[in-house]
């Protein structure tokens, strides 16, 4: 063994492993350069929150748009960075696609490698999502995929509201329209005496978009189907089962309604949301696991003007 120690090539072996190991680490934990938005990309997140919103953002609003389009290019780089566009099979036929649209030769592997070398995966968008794709895929893949019952129990707990399901009433509507001849109003309520009378309804009233009869419908679906007038009118009535009542009024006109059946208001129980909870568990896990990624990242990153080497 000491004469194995003493000969020079297990010396040099040595010497170069560690130089190897050591530009590793070198390589790991020196600051990669991220550079700077240009006032064209903020003004163009400015506009894209204007469109999307009517309205301008905030400071902080824009200051949290720039840093999210940072934290994308940060990542972005990052996969580059780890060859993750080097044996991806999406960006793989995406570079072939884009080698062939500009007339490269050679195999398929030689036209990769030249669109490579020319730099085309650092312009086309469907790569550069893909890239941030696999590394938030990346960030996440040390996550805990299956939560315990006390996970479930505690999230429950937390949005307890949200597991309730509103009164749905099944009924039945005969319309009278703002637009036909005749006030829809007093259409309707001539209607109604007829039918306190012992009259059947028949055909009576106009058309209507959304028919005649509704099952098992909540406030929500008739403030979206007739509008707030009549679901608001709907809930103050407390409306009377096995008789028809009204006029109520909706965005088009006035209605008269029979309640056949009321299904009141019911919390779920634990056991009937467990799949939903568990969805949403990991998908709040994710956020979190991508999130304390990105902060570790920021860290080996350093944002720099344009054009500073």
């Amino acid at each position: 063994m000491r004469a194995l120690m003493r000969q020079p090539a297990l010396h040099f072996l040595l010497i170069g492993l560690m130089l190897y190991f050591y530009q590793g680490y070198r390589e790991e934990t020196a600051l990669r350069k991220l550079e700077a938005l240009d006032q064209e990309t903020v003004q163009r997140l400015q506009d894209d929150f204007i469109r999307q919103t009517g309205r301008l953002p905030t400071e902080a609003q824009l200051q949290l748009l720039t840093q999210q389009e940072l934290d994308s290019r940060m990542l972005y780089a990052e996969a580059l960075r780890r060859n993750f566009h080097r044996d991806d099979q999406v960006v793989l036929q995406r570079l072939l696609r884009d080698a062939n649209f500009l007339g490269l030769t050679g195999t398929d592997e030689e036209k990769i490698r030249t669109a490579i070398e020319l730099g085309l995966h650092e312009s086309d968008e469907v790569i550069r999502r893909r890239m941030i794709q696999r590394m938030e895929k990346h960030a996440q893949s040390a996550l805990q995929k299956t939560p315990t019952e006390e996970d479930l129990s505690e999230l429950y707990t937390e949005e307890e509201s949200r597991w309730q399901i509103p009164a749905r009433y099944s009924f039945e509507q005969i319309f009278f329209s703002s637009d036909r001849d005749g006030d829809a109003e007093q259409r309707a309520s001539e209607m109604l005496a007829a039918l306190q009378r012992g009259a059947e309804p028949g055909a009576a009233g106009d058309p209507f978009l959304h028919g005649r009869q509704f099952a098992a419908r909540s406030l929500q679906d008739m403030t979206f189907m007739f509008g707030a007038a009549f679901s608001d009118a709907v809930a103050a009535e407390g409306p009377p089962q096995q008789q028809w009542f009204g006029p109520v009024p909706s965005a088009y006109g006035y209605h008269l309604l029979y309640v056949e059946d009321i299904a009141p208001q019911r919390q779920r129980s634990l056991e009937e949301v467990k799949p939903k909870l568990a969805q949403i568990w990991r998908e709040q896990q994710q956020r979190e696991q991508l999130n304390n990624y990105i902060q570790e990242l920021r860290q080996r990153y350093v944002v720099v003007e344009g054009g500073e080497s």
